[in-house]
């Protein structure tokens, strides 16, 4: 990168005469230095002594290498150096009245300089300091990059602490999750006794259970002070006279057979204020916690999503496409699900599923399950590690079949036309909902499509006319998504940006189909979607739909004869089995008992 006084020498030239200039006209400044960081960054710096009301301040002026494209800044000489409520911590830049936030090219050296000066001198006014209004608002990611201990309250926590007494002492329990430099704790059970808390209404059981995070559990209390009470706690003194008062005996604040306060988490609520405090006590000491409040997640979707957490929705084939729709239907409010798949996860998968390291060697289907558990509250999700047309107990199968045709939508992710025509007679079988899609290797785009009882043409009826479209365009370049090589052993596969797009198609056609949305935002049966301007796509997104033509839902009806003679056979066996059902009073059968006779 060419050095920005190389870049711009004008401008270099400009930023000296006004610095130097600004040097003579006022008395503040005592000396200047130029020089050059001898580093890779090459920075232009200014050491800058100035006296403020008869006190030396040392700092240094800095252009950086992206200057002036980005603003040059002022900090002390001295890391350890802290003069101002605006300024960067110890040793840090000072936010003055020109910032990245509002930065303006034409802004030289001179003038940060110049307004520094005036913040010094006006916070350290002999006579009358004044402090000097901020206009630069921070964002609650700004504030929490000082802070590597943080709580976060959801709308369940705050909901059940006003139903709190005040001056009480609610049992809690909290989860504290580790990440690198950071610790992130939730309350995740509360009320009750110690022996039996009850769960946070919207933390996710994926959260408190001990799978699959490792959290860091830990008991408390949440204390609800009235307003009289002091507006922060910050000493062990001050908490131990607010447990006191709470009514809490000296077994449940202090460590056993000791006056030292007991290891555990702890909230504050203030009665007027409505405001929460978090409080670790380890050896015998107070630890604040930054407090983050989040808001109720479910006011970010439709309210056509509402109705969603009563329907049960199968996914078979829980690879790249299925983890994906999965996880995107339980964050859109989906809470049932039956997710059907015998494979493993291993490391070679990690390249487009939605799953991660953390979930390798388990079977596809349980890690999914896990996934959700950190997704959503009030799951019911059943797993069957199951292949579906595959070797497998018949028994087993039945049982898969007929659970997935109790589902409200069946959902076939696996691009095996011998699992679709499974599915595809499920479902009209049990006036099911079917949605399905592909991916096609290379990444050259898509399919999606769906079948809605009494709407459309029956699952096969669908396929068939896809096909049958298929046969009128010119040849397609992609094998089935199941195998992976070409002819010539080259791979052809997609990669995750080509799966997440076709996933989310899946997943807004499966939420179109469960919220019945009129009007469709789907007014066909199937949709070819490019990614590629290749084979009949002339460009990305270029989107082909299929109307479909085909018979309807219902099954051939039999005759009034086969019917009687179905029903005949049924009687017979039914009396066969009540004849040779034994007898309670005797100990007998029916038939021991006429052949006694």
């Amino acid at each position: 990168m060419i050095h920005w006084a190389m870049r711009d020498p004008k401008r270099f030239m400009r930023e000296r005469e006004e610095v130097e200039k600004l040097a003579t006209e006022v008395d503040w400044i005592d000396s200047l230095h130029w020089r050059v960081q001898l580093n890779s960054s090459l920075a232009v710096e200014v050491d800058v002594d100035l006296l403020v009301h008869g006190q030396p301040r040392e700092v240094t002026l800095t252009y950086p290498e992206v200057f002036p494209e980005t603003p040059a800044y002022i900090r002390p000489r001295d890391n350890s150096a802290h003069w101002s409520g605006h300024q960067f911590g110890e040793g840090g830049s000072f936010c003055l009245e020109w910032r990245a936030d509002n930065w303006q090219q034409h802004v030289t050296g001179a003038d940060l300089l110049r307004s520094l000066y005036k913040l010094l001198a006006t916070e350290s006014q002999p006579d009358l300091p004044a402090e000097v209004p901020s206009v630069h608002q921070q964002t609650r990611g700004q504030e929490a990059r000082a802070s590597h201990l943080r709580f976060v309250t959801t709308p369940g926590l705050i909901n059940a602490l006003s139903a709190a007494s005040v001056d009480t002492a609610i049992p809690i329990q909290t989860n504290t999750i580790f990440h690198k430099g950071v610790l992130v704790c939730v309350a995740t059970r509360m009320g009750g006794s110690e022996e039996k808390l009850i769960p946070i209404a919207d933390i996710p059981k994926g959260v408190r259970s001990i799978s699959p995070l490792c959290t860091w559990k830990r008991e408390g209390f949440a204390l609800k002070v009235s307003s009289a009470i002091a507006a922060s706690t910050r000493t062990p003194e001050e908490f131990l006279r607010l447990v006191r008062q709470a009514g809490l005996p000296d077994e449940g604040i202090f460590a056993a057979g000791s006056t030292t306060l007991k290891d555990g988490f702890h909230l504050v609520v203030h009665e007027h204020t409505g405001s929460i405090q978090a409080l670790a006590t380890e050896n015998g000491g107070i630890i604040s916690y930054l407090v983050l409040s989040a808001e109720d997640g479910s006011s970010r979707l439709p309210s056509s999503h509402a109705l969603l957490k009563e329907k049960r929705i199968a996914i078979v084939g829980l690879g790249s496409l299925g983890s994906k729709i999965a996880v995107s239907l339980a964050r859109s409010g989906c809470r049932k699900f039956l997710l059907v798949d015998d494979d493993l996860f291993l490391p070679e998968n990690i390249c487009r599923n939605e799953l991660s390291w953390a979930s390798v060697g388990l079977h596809k289907a349980q890690a999914v399950q896990e996934a959700l558990a950190l997704v959503a509250t009030n799951l019911e999700v059943d797993v069957q590690t199951h292949r579906l047309a595959g070797q497998e107990s018949s028994l087993s199968a039945a049982k898969v079949l007929k659970s997935a045709g109790e589902c409200d939508l069946i959902i076939d992710a696996t691009a095996n036309p011998r699992v679709f025509l499974r599915l595809a007679a499920l479902a009209q079988m049990n006036y099911r909902a079917m949605c399905w899609g592909e991916v096609f290797a290379g990444g050259i785009g898509g399919m999606i499509a769906r079948a809605r009882p009494q709407i459309d043409p029956n699952p096969q009826s669908v396929r068939n006319a896809f096909l049958r479209y298929l046969e009128d365009e010119p040849p397609a370049p992609y094998k089935n998504a199941t195998n992976y090589d070409d002819v010539e052993g080259e791979p052809i596969v997609a990669d995750d940006a080509d799966v997440t797009q076709i996933a989310a198609a899946v997943a807004r056609l499966a939420l179109d189909t469960l919220t019945e949305a009129q009007p469709t935002a789907f007014s066909s049966q199937a949709y070819l979607i490019g990614l590629r301007p290749q084979w009949i796509f002339s460009s990305a997104f270029d989107t082909r739909a299929i109307d479909v033509t085909g018979e309807g839902w219902d099954l051939a009806q039999p005759s009034e004869e086969e019917k009687s003679a179905a029903a005949a056979m049924l009687v017979d066996i039914l009396k066969e089995e009540f004849n040779d059902r034994p007898d309670p009073s005797s100990g007998t059968t029916p038939n021991d008992q006429s052949s006694v006779a």
